[in-house]
């Protein structure tokens, strides 16, 4: 989830902690995504939105369908960004997406077309793990996953409390080193 290029983990932290201090958010407060949207002029809409704006609902509803595996997306008009979410994921589905989305923005990924021109996706890997990897350290930066479980939280109430999927947490504790740094400590996690 987190493998990009040499030195990147170490700027994803430093950016989130840098994104979350211009929001007023310590490592230890839970982001939420519309917000950051907000500050960066991003917009964001779900998928019932597209139609209420004009979409075929048949074509919306291809992408809402469980098998489609539609999460988000950022549409770009110029310097505009517009991120089209899908509303039946879980919350903690829904942060990260939308963080991903938000990710490339702040780290000034270049546009390109989604499809290419036979209609297949265009995949360009090292960009999308530098999402990912800023994504997760923003919703959960390793002094938040630190500080929640050094004072004896459990996983799934850090989980809760940073607003992700319990899976995303225990990762980045792990990830992070955290989980070591407090059994080295003596400390039961």
């Amino acid at each position: 989830m987190c493998a990009p290029r040499r030195g990147f983990k170490a700027e994803a932290e430093r950016m989130s902690a840098r994104v979350r201090g211009e929001l007023g958010l310590t490592a230890c407060d839970r982001l939420e995504c519309e917000i950051l949207a907000s500050s960066l002029g991003v917009g964001i809409l779900s998928l019932s939105d597209l139609v209420a704006s004009g979409a075929a609902p048949e074509s919306v509803a291809r992408l809402a369908q469980p098998g489609a595996r539609f999460s988000a997306l950022t549409l770009c008009f110029g310097d505009k960004r517009l991120v089209v979410h899908n509303p039946s994921e879980s919350s903690g589905r829904h942060a990260n997406s939308l963080a991903h989305e938000l990710s490339h923005v702040l780290l000034e990924h270049p546009t390109e077309p989604a499809l290419d021109e036979s209609g297949c996706r265009r995949w360009n890997g090292e960009v999308e793990e530098e999402a990912d990897c800023l994504a997760s350290v923003l919703l959960v930066p390793r002094d938040g996953a630190l500080w929640w479980l050094g004072r004896g939280g459990s996983m799934s109430n850090g989980a809760m409390h940073f607003g992700v999927s319990e899976k995303l947490f225990l990762w980045r504790a792990n990830q992070t080193g955290v989980v070591k740094q407090l059994q080295f400590a003596g400390r039961r996690v």
